[in-house]
């Protein structure tokens, strides 16, 4: 794995764990939530091993997120997109808009 993918890995474990802290949930109840060991868990969170498309979308889901909010590029980005994730048609036609006249 190269320092880039590395360091992507290591972004997305601590985005998981800070989620699912926030979310309430104890790595068990989590991982009880998706049907996987807690050690998974514990491995997808200290970036020991990379959680499966499918794994990522329980999360999102469980963590009251979104898949793309979880898995942005940097930090600053995730609460827009999680916001733009759940927008309806009306916000999103209205940003849009927005940034057409910028």
């Amino acid at each position: 794995m190269d320092d880039r993918s590395t360091v992507f890995l290591q972004t997305l474990g601590r985005r998981l764990f800070n989620t699912r802290v926030a979310a309430g949930y104890t790595v068990r109840a989590a991982a009880q939530a998706i049907g996987v060991d807690h050690s998974m868990i514990v491995r997808y969170e200290n970036a020991q091993a990379s959680a499966p498309l499918e794994r990522l979308l329980a999360l999102a889901d469980l963590y009251g997120t979104t898949p793309a909010a979880l898995l942005a590029y940097t930090d600053a980005a995730v609460p827009l997109i999680a916001a733009i994730d759940q927008a309806d048609g009306t916000t999103l036609a209205r940003l849009v808009e927005a940034l057409g006249a910028m």
